[in-house]
């Protein structure tokens, strides 16, 4: 049995023990997990896809958010692990408790039980002292007296047949009863060795029961120290998951932030490119005033003889750059992330992906989707190296396209460029997780997405 100091010792410790675990559970915010390992082990690999398409979804989000956010799941994949560990270990060690309340309350029953029995033997063996006694006592007075030729000394002394008949009876009084008195004496003895062979049976159960509890005091004392040790690791990894956590949501705010400048810039581009084709439309409509006054003049100059053989071209109508009306790949590679509205997958934020991704290598050769003019050229902290083509008029709409994240261009603002002319090379500059070319196309000033025109 347990001494009521170890009973002591043992309520402290859980209690330690469920302290620090409602002092985690509470820090976090999270209720403790009853995940098993094959949980979590499922748990990992979605968190797994689920940070690949982050990478395959946002090229434009910064490498310490994605890195940021990764540590932040794998810290809370460790600590319900641990919490998991913990919850089971406590399971334990309640079950090896009531266990040892049990073993203790049996053992007590045992013992009384033994008690019992040591008692009935203890009397067993008094009363067949008593009876031996007695037929100790018969046997010497049938010695004394012979008692064994009595019957032929009732024969041979007999005087009358009533002395006769008084010696028989008495001769057979005495040997009943010293029957009876062996039966008896046989009968106790067994008796006391049935009760003796109980008592050898509940020293057994005893002795088998003090084991089981002295194996289960052992079990207690390893799990409380598992218990201790589960619990001091919750404690390190709540810490740690709350400075991953502090870590990731500085992450994303600085994200956000940076989503807000590729906001503005986007929102930039588009206002040149607007004021280019404001300038372009006057452009064309100063060209097409001044054909209409040399066609008027020509007309006023041969109003009086002849008709004019030349009518002046005026040359301006369509400004497509050339090279045909549809726009090609300018890689040839995979879409890792197309143009639209998305879920961002760490924060839970709506974003605009304003363009197409092609998941090709660095230094990949990139050519020109349509014939048209550089317009810009430079290099923007987010969009790394970019490259601003505008095509002119195309099918009525004003186009233009923007390549980004390049290592480098091999054209210059001014320079024309035909379709499929190589004008840079794919890298991964500016706010990039990896090599890839990210396309934007504008209509008329305004992004749109680029696979409707490719």
């Amino acid at each position: 049995m347990r001494h009521p100091s170890d009973h002591a010792r043992i309520g402290r410790a859980i209690c330690a023990v469920l302290a620090l675990v409602l002092a985690a559970t509470m820090s976090i915010g999270l209720a403790a997990p009853t995940a098993h390992a094959d949980d979590l082990d499922d748990q990992k690999k979605r968190i797994q896809k689920k940070l690949e398409q982050t990478k395959r979804d946002l090229n434009e989000s910064s490498k310490e958010l994605n890195e940021k956010a990764a540590a932040l799941e794998e810290s809370r994949i460790r600590l319900a692990d641990a919490r998991a560990k913990l919850e089971q270990t406590q399971k334990d060690l309640a079950a090896a408790k009531k266990r040892d309340a049990e073993l203790a309350k049996k053992l007590k029953t045992e013992q009384q039980r033994l008690a019992d029995a040591k008692q009935a033997v203890a009397d067993g063996i008094a009363r067949l002292d008593q009876q031996r006694a007695k037929v100790g006592e018969i046997v010497q007075v049938q010695w004394q007296q012979r008692t064994n030729l009595l019957p032929v000394a009732v024969l041979a002394k007999a005087g009358s047949t009533r002395d006769f008949q008084t010696r028989i009876q008495w001769s057979t009084t005495m040997f009943d009863a010293a029957e009876a008195k062996i039966a008896e004496l046989e009968r106790l003895q067994a008796e006391l060795n049935a009760k003796r062979a109980e008592q050898s049976a509940i020293e057994r159960e005893v002795a088998a029961q003090r084991a089981e509890a002295a194996e289960n005091l052992k079990l207690q004392k390893k799990l409380e120290a598992e218990a201790r040790d589960h619990a001091a690791q919750v404690e390190a990894l709540v810490k740690a998951n709350q400075k991953a956590e502090a870590a990731a949501k500085k992450a994303v705010a600085d994200d956000e932030a940076h989503y807000a400048e590729l906001q503005s810039e986007r929102e930039k581009v588009e206002q040149r490119i607007k004021k280019r084709i404001e300038a372009e439309k006057k452009r064309q409509a100063e060209l097409e005033r001044k054909r209409k006054e040399r066609e008027r003049a020509a007309s006023r100059n041969n109003s009086g003889g002849g008709k004019s053989s030349g009518g002046g071209g005026g040359g301006g109508g369509n400004s497509s750059g050339g090279g045909g009306s549809g726009f090609i790949h300018p890689v040839n590679g995979p879409i890792t992330s197309p143009y639209g509205m998305r879920l961002h997958p760490v924060t839970g934020i709506y974003k605009l992906h304003d363009g197409t991704d092609f998941g090709v290598g660095c230094g990949t050769p990139i050519r020109a989707a349509h014939s048209g003019v550089v317009a810009e050229k430079y290099f923007n902290k987010a969009w790394g190296n970019r490259l601003v083509v505008d095509h002119g008029k195309v099918n009525g709409k004003y186009i233009s396209t923007a390549y980004n994240h390049a290592t480098g261009y091999t054209v210059g603002v001014g320079q024309h460029v035909s379709q499929g002319q190589i004008i840079g090379y794919v890298g991964t500059t500016g706010w990039s997780t990896g090599c890839h070319l990210h396309l934007n196309l504008y209509v008329n000033g305004s992004v749109t997405n680029p696979m409707n025109y490719l």
